[in-house]
This record gives structure tokens, C-alpha cells and sequence, in this order.
């Protein structure tokens, strides 16, 4: 029986160091935690090991897709084929179809459970609307020329806005604004302001779409012409559509004439197609891709966010290598949420978590383990010469 039992031991030293030694030579995994060997020897023997999900240290590094949870939580990843994983190692990045993985290409999950992916374009977006903010100079003089696009004389100022078709071609609405008239002293002083438009598409066309109206005040009291609905408008801040730009709506946003210089500044929605170039992720765990655009990077936000997944017993979690976890009875279904919610970590991007393991401890315990299994070792080296003197005896 003795010899059971020392056998047993040394089974379980031996174990110790396996767990001591993977600790150990995990000390630089990210996200990877720890375990620690538990031995109970008396009539039976129950071994173990149970995990250590203290917090590691956080490191910052360059990569906008990498992610650290700071607090409780964990990533969920899943294979093509594979069953759910849990892990809490953030080294995302695109795959080749632009899908969110981790290191060991797995899809990252959102909250909802879906695969987390990034459109590789843009699509064209036809432009629908439009601001304008608008000051008319009121020192300017009515132009004796007739309007004609071609002859900047007969116009006192223009103004460009680019506009996009449903294919996501781009043209330049160009619009004209030419002095008419002013009031005679004796009644209410107004001024009146004509704006035509053109689409560089051609050029040489242009149309009266409105006639806009001034009080003594520089207010806008009333506009008319095609381009506004039913005819006219007294509203402050009137929609027109410009012959020019034919699909979009311009809200002229309270526009005023002063002494001060003219000013007309304007902006449509809509795109191109375009290319994603880059994609970064927001402390809350939305996707945020950025697309090249007319020369420029416009970030996008895709209304994706990485998932965090809580446990009521992670302890409970099975390891299945790779530094990934499966759910168990014990650890019981994983509870969707995101950062910082419902007891979930707070999420840090262009970072990722540390290994826990304490190097000076483990070294010192690996230490006592070795020792304990050189001594369990000898234990039996002597027993077993013991038994080979009895058998000398009884010859």
C-alpha cells in the first residue's frame, strides 16, 4: 500500500511541475491566465487544477484593432466549423474577407452573437439634401448685363456644391446670385436677390429657381420661383430645389444680407463608392472603418460592437488550449452585454492584456515542487531497494 501511495505522490509532483512550467513559459501569452495545481493526499487522492482569472497588466501598442478588457469579461470567438470560444486575448485583425478575427482566426461575435465583418467599399449614395448657410453683400450694385453664366459681369456672386448620382457620380450645382431691385424710400425698404443655378454636367444652361426678398433689417421675408414648393414661402429658412441639382433639397438656413462680404457655404449628403482603407474600434467596442473618398479617409461607423460575455462561475470555464475557454454546466450559459455594462470591464483600444502570471512566485514554487518530487523520487528509490533485500531473504 505504501508503495501505492508514493506513487501517487510523485504522479502529483510531477503534475505540479507541468502546471508550474506552463505558467512559466506563458508568462509573455496575452491574455493568458494562470493555474495552480491543488493536491489533497489522505484515504484517496483528488488533483487538480483551477484557474487564476485575476486581472493582467494592460499594454499599449500601436494596432488600432487590438483590444483589452479592463474588468470582468470575455471575447466570444467562433470557427467556421468550431463550437463557441471564450478568450481574453484582443489581438484582432481583418481576415481576407474582412471579417473581425483573433489571433488564431476565429470570427469575433457581437453581443447579439453575429459575426463582426466590414464592408470592403462604400456604396454610392445619391445626395437627397443640402445646407446652406447665405449672406448677401447689400453695398453690391444691380448689374447692368443681362444673366448670362458665361459673362461674370452680369452676376454679382456664385457659389459650387458638389452632388452625387445614384451611380455615384459627382457634378458641381453652380449658383448665380444677382441683385434686381431696390425699394423706393417711401415705402418699407426691400431688396430683392434672383439665384439661378447650372449643373457642370452642362454648363452653358442655367434657370431662375428663386427670387429671394430682404426687409431694411437684412431679414429674408419671403422667397419665390420654381424651385420653391407651391411658388412661395415667408419662411426664415425655405427649401429649394435648384434646377441644377434637380434631386436634392437646399435649406437655405436663415440667409441674411448685410454690409458685410458675401458668403455662401454648402454641403450635400451622399458618395462615391469607396474603398475601405483602414478600420479602427471605439472605446465602446463599435467598428468604426474609414473609406478613401474624393482624396480624403471618412470614417464611417458601421453600428457593429464587439460583444463581452459574462459567466456566473468563469471558474467553472473549460481551457481548450490556444488560451480559450468553453462554456460548461459548471460555469453555466454565457450572458451577452457590452463595455462597461451590466458588470462587464471597460474596454481599452490599441492596447491588449497581459499574462497574469507572477514570475517570482512561480519560480520560487517550482522550486519547492522539484524539490518535493527529487524527495518523493528517493522515497521510492529506497522502497524499491527494500523490496529487493526481502526478496534476497526469503532465498
Amino acid at each position: 500500500m505504501g508503495m501505492k501511495i508514493d506513487t501517487s505522490a510523485i504522479t502529483a509532483s510531477y503534475a505540479n511541475l507541468t502546471v508550474l512550467g506552463n505558467n512559466i513559459s506563458n508568462s509573455n501569452t496575452v491574455g493568458f491566465k494562470s493555474s495552480t495545481f491543488q493536491n489533497i493526499l489522505g484515504k484517496s487522492i483528488a488533483a487538480g487544477t483551477t484557474q487564476n482569472f485575476m486581472q493582467g497588466t494592460i499594454n499599449a501598442n500601436s494596432n488600432p484593432l487590438d483590444v483589452a478588457i479592463n474588468g470582468n469579461g470575455f471575447f466570444k470567438v467562433q470557427s467556421a466549423s468550431g463550437p463557441a470560444l471564450y478568450t481574453r486575448d484582443g489581438r484582432f485583425s481583418l481576415d481576407g474577407n474582412n471579417n473581425l478575427t483573433n489571433s488564431t482566426g476565429d470570427i469575433v461575435k457581437s453581443s447579439t452573437g453575429s459575426d463582426i465583418s466590414v464592408p470592403a467599399k462604400l456604396d454610392a449614395v445619391a445626395s437627397s439634401t443640402a445646407d446652406m448657410q447665405l449672406n448677401l453683400d447689400s453695398n453690391q450694385l444691380v448689374p447692368s448685363a443681362a444673366f448670362s453664366p458665361t459673362d461674370t459681369t452680369s452676376y454679382n456672386n456664385s457659389s459650387s456644391t458638389t452632388v452625387y448620382d445614384a451611380a455615384g457620380a459627382a457634378s458641381t450645382l453652380t449658383n448665380y446670385f444677382v441683385k434686381t431691385a431696390t425699394t423706393t424710400p417711401t415705402t418699407p425698404m426691400t431688396t430683392t436677390w434672383d439665384v439661378y443655378s447650372s449643373s457642370s454636367a452642362s454648363p452653358t444652361v442655367s434657370t431662375k429657381d428663386v427670387s429671394l426678398k430682404f426687409n431694411s433689417n437684412g431679414q429674408l421675408i419671403s422667397s419665390t420661383g420654381i424651385g420653391v414648393t407651391g411658388g412661395s414661402s415667408t419662411s426664415s429658412s425655405p427649401s429649394i430645389v435648384f434646377s441644377g441639382a434637380s434631386g436634392v433639397t437646399f435649406t437655405l438656413n436663415n440667409p441674411t444680407q448685410s454690409a458685410s462680404s458675401f458668403l455662401a457655404t454648402s454641403k450635400a449628403n451622399g458618395n462615391p463608392p469607396a474603398a475601405l482603407v483602414s478600420c479602427t474600434i471605439g472605446s465602446d467596442g463599435s467598428i468604426i472603418p474609414s473609406y478613401s473618398m474624393n482624396n480624403q479617409n471618412v470614417p464611417k461607423p458601421n453600428g457593429q460592437k464587439i460583444g463581452m460575455f459574462l459567466f456566473t462561475d468563469k471558474d467553472g470555464l473549460q481551457p481548450v488550449g490556444a488560451n480559450q475557454w468553453a462554456e460548461t454546466t459548471a460555469s453555466g450559459k454565457p450572458i451577452p452585454t457590452e463595455s462597461g455594462q451590466n458588470g462587464a470591464g471597460s474596454l481599452q483600444v490599441g492596447a491588449t492584456e497581459g499574462s497574469n502570471v507572477d514570475m517570482t512566485a512561480a519560480m520560487i514554487d517550482l522550486l519547492s515542487a522539484q524539490r518535493s518530487f527529487q524527495a518523493e523520487s528517493q522515497v521510492i528509490n529506497t522502497q524499491s531497494q527494500i523490496m529487493q533485500e526481502v526478496g534476497q531473504l526469503g532465498r
